[in-house]
């Protein structure tokens, strides 16, 4: 009997251990599940958040970049603005712009929404800043000095998706005009040859009149033969601004549409990056025109040891960058800026016609007494405000800060 009541006891200890393994067990297996129902959720949340939260910063980058349009001296209806903002108290502390109060983009999942405000920025002191080159070195830099259209604007812009919101401010502004002294700016010695030989300062675009020839060094480096014609306010200054030409290519480069790339001398005939229209029958001095839109923007890397020939007619509108020499021979039309680290040379018969309307900026990458340019061939170089303004109105503002309020 003994036995027999060992053995149910035994039989019902091992049943109550069961009984309680097998409560621990679905114990546990549901402390699991209900972490792992409690982490997906966690997940989804951080997730859903996320992905709201990206939503609401390209809401913001959506106001910035619609101010950043609407602000553009020339206005672009392709952008999807709705009409250029006009700054008209550039000088004022108070001014103030707002864009899309109540722009709304609804999705299949939710409403993105942004807005954005616009003032102009200030140092420290109140004063209100601007975007150019004051000091004439050929470098923009931050002034208080006041120019025209050349602000730097303060951007606020909020975006808002799903209950998620950023703030992205940015400040932005347009890029000033090329820095250029006169139709013909020099750092070396400099030869102007030919009676068919003309360099105008007087602006043929507007009220902008320059001297003809600029130079860094003193006025009796520039030496004329053959009654060549240099006129403007004075014909021949002698400046104390040296102008970093390599920075101001560098500036430039980055944005060329045409790039070359040489380590020794070449020859390109025929080329052409836009053609410049003349008047049929007006004088040579008689500015050029362009229909380019943009600009182009060509790019000779001569790694500062070569020079790169045009010749055979070559054309083009917009900005002539050479790292290097630049020669030219044979007929040539521009409309623009060329602008050249080394020296540069224009030779060529009375029949070789050149018309250059904007300017030429030369450096001076050797010792000046080595260095030289020609200026000859029968050229016509027209100063035109016209043609250097337009060469940056068309580009979009320049981003100069940016910051995420909160973080």
């Amino acid at each position: 009997m003994d036995i027999k009541r060992y053995q149910r006891e035994s039989l019902r200890d091992e049943k109550g251990m069961i009984l309680v393994v097998s409560l621990m067990m679905i114990s546990a297996l549901l402390l699991l599940g209900t972490t792992a129902v409690m982490t997906s959720t966690t997940d989804m949340k951080i997730n859903a958040n996320y992905k709201t939260g990206i939503q609401a910063y390209y809401a913001a980058e959506a106001g910035l970049e619609e101010a950043r349009a609407r602000l553009r001296a020339t206005f672009l209806p392709a952008t999807g603005a709705t009409g250029r903002i006009v700054d008209l108290s550039p000088t004022s502390a108070t001014w103030s712009a707002s864009i899309c109060p109540t722009c709304t983009y609804t999705s299949s999942q939710s409403a993105i929404t942004y807005t954005a405000s616009i003032v102009h920025s200030t140092n420290a002191g109140g004063s209100i800043l601007y975007y150019w080159d004051a000091n004439g070195d050929g470098t923009p830099e931050r002034t208080t000095t006041a120019k025209t259209d050349m602000n730097i604007y303060l951007v606020t812009s909020t975006g808002s998706a799903s209950g998620a919101q950023k703030t992205i401010e940015i400040e932005m502004t347009r890029l000033p005009p090329i820095t250029v002294p006169g139709p013909l700016y020099v750092e070396a010695n400099t030869k102007i040859m030919g009676s068919s030989t003309s360099i105008v300062g007087t602006d043929g675009c507007g009220t902008d009149n320059k001297p003809g020839v600029v130079t860094t060094l003193a006025g009796t480096t520039v030496t004329q033969s053959g009654n060549p014609v240099v006129a403007g306010t004075p014909p021949i200054a002698s400046s104390s601004a040296n102008m970093n030409v390599n920075a101001m290519l560098d500036s430039q480069k980055g944005a060329a549409n045409y790039s070359y790339d040489y380590t020794s001398n070449q020859v390109m005939t025929g080329m052409h990056w836009g053609t410049p229209v003349m008047v049929v029958g007006a004088p040579d001095t008689t500015p050029s025109t362009c229909d380019v839109s943009p600009p182009n923007i060509v790019y000779f890397n001569m790694h500062d040891t070569s020079s790169i020939k045009l010749s055979g007619g070559s054309s083009g509108c917009g900005i002539l960058l050479v790292d290097g020499d630049l020669e030219v021979s044979g007929g040539f039309s521009w409309n623009g800026l060329i602008m050249v680290t080394g020296s540069v040379t224009f030779t060529g018969g009375a029949a070789d016609k050149k018309n250059i309307t904007g300017g030429v900026v030369a450096g001076n990458e050797v010792d000046a007494s080595l260095d030289l340019d020609v200026i000859g061939g029968s050229i016509s170089l027209v100063y035109c405000s016209t043609a250097i303004n337009n060469l940056t109105a068309q580009q979009p503002l320049k981003r100069m800060s940016w910051k995420e309020q909160g973080m």
